[in-house]
């Protein structure tokens, strides 16, 4: 009996010993796995790149609209604020036709604050979430419009009554190219991407608006003008 009980254990010893996997097995499960990681790990990258791209545009359109929000709220309260208009940044190119404020250059070098802005091609750095290192480089610019000659005594500068106003969103990785003039002023598309796409060199988020100062004395009148029209002498009374 004892033998007998012996020999079937034996047998399912062996049994159990043949059940495990052969070194070609292994192999071929490690050969799957390679081959179904390099299929997904491309994807993965796409799809990682595409949204810090999607995210980094949705952040560059907001500065944007609230860079124009912030030059119309300044009008709107009226008053020569000419002055205030150059100290947020905002300076004029040598035009007054609407269609030419698309044609603006980019520009030509990234500044560090509001205070060092001097023209209409300089574009100020801006930090957005506070880690010290700068993520976007706004660009604000305007055409000269319509400009009346202060009314308040010891202010010399003039008061752009109806304008046009522009304003482009660069990603940071821009500023390697700002000194060499290899910003495009087209904006960046969105599209399926596995780097940086476009944002090294174009435009985020681009805007182009008209601000006017409709409360203003022959408010009306101006902006006939800056639209081409000639008001007669009745219609500026």
């Amino acid at each position: 009996m004892r033998r007998a009980l012996k020999k079937i254990t034996s047998k399912d010893s062996q049994h159990k010993g043949e059940a495990g996997l052969t070194l070609i097995e292994c192999l071929v499960a490690l050969v799957v796995i390679a081959i179904t990681t390099a299929t997904i790990t491309p994807m993965m990258l796409f799809a990682v790149a595409t949204r810090v791209q999607n995210q980094k545009t949705e952040q560059a359109l907001q500065l944007a609209q609230g860079e124009l929000d912030r030059v119309r709220l300044v009008v709107e309260q009226g008053g020569d604020y000419g002055d205030r208009l150059a100290e947020m940044g905002l300076f004029s190119v040598a035009t007054s036709t609407a269609s030419t404020i698309t044609t603006v250059n980019a520009p030509t070098q990234f500044v560090a604050s509001l205070a060092d802005v001097t023209s209409a091609t300089d574009a100020r750095v801006i930090d957005t979430d506070g880690d010290g290192d700068n993520d976007f480089a706004i660009q604000l610019f305007r055409n000269e419009g319509i400009e009346v000659n202060s009314q308040t005594p010891g202010v010399t500068a003039s008061t752009p009554v109806v304008f046009n106003i522009g304003t482009r969103v660069y990603d940071i990785r821009a500023a390697a190219l700002a000194s060499t003039g290899g910003l495009s002023t087209d904006e960046a598309r969105l599209t399926f991407t596995s780097d940086e796409g476009d944002r090294n060199r174009r435009p985020l988020a681009v805007l182009y608006g008209q601000i006017a100062q409709g409360d203003r004395d022959g408010g009306l009148c101006q902006y006939w003008e800056f639209a081409g029209s000639t008001p007669t002498t009745l219609q500026c009374n």
